[in-house]
């Protein structure tokens, strides 16, 4: 797993070094939960990443990016590595600020599991939110939704509110 996050983080580096102001590093937090009866969603503060953004044409771009991500729910914290790819619309953009509607899929490894007994370690699915850029600094706001249940043999499906600021080198 670690080699697969090294080579992840390379590609991401490597996309970026010909272009200018598009890997941007980022911190975030979510409130997650998982749909399964009696849990109740969280607050978790550890998110990290990176990702390269770059234009399709003026009104619409793509992003790439790996982060660190931690989900679940009340009372339990997994880990994941997480690839992300999104595509979005500048319905604003001009020199100083940018404003788009991003969406996308998702892949997590988990590479920390908490305890937890009879866990899945793949989650797939699909993002969506809004974003804001002002010069170097951005700010993402979006929902996630996992495709994949969590837990062995029962309707556990993840999800999160999500929220990440970062800076776009």
């Amino acid at each position: 797993m670690k080699k697969f996050f090294v080579i992840a983080l390379l590609a991401v580096v490597a996309l970026g070094a010909n272009a200018q102001s598009g890997i941007r590093v980022w911190y975030g937090a979510n409130i997650a939960d998982v749909d399964v009866d009696g849990s109740k969603s969280e607050f978790k503060a550890l998110n990290i990443g990176v990702d390269y953004t770059a234009a399709i044409s003026d009104a619409f771009d793509w992003t790439a990016g790996v982060g660190y991500l931690t989900k679940g729910c009340k009372n339990w914290d997994p880990g994941y590595l997480q690839l992300e790819g999104n595509g979005s619309w500048n319905f604003v953009k001009n020199d100083d600020f940018k404003a788009s509607i991003f969406t996308g899929p998702y892949v997590g490894f988990m590479v920390a599991k908490d305890d937890a007994e009879e866990v899945k370690k793949v989650d797939f699915g699909w993002q969506g939110g809004v974003q804001g850029y002002y010069k170097n600094i951005s700010l993402k706001v979006g929902y996630e939704y996992g495709f994949i249940d969590v837990f062995k043999g029962g309707d556990s499906k993840p999800s999160q509110i999500f929220f990440r600021v970062g800076y776009t080198f």
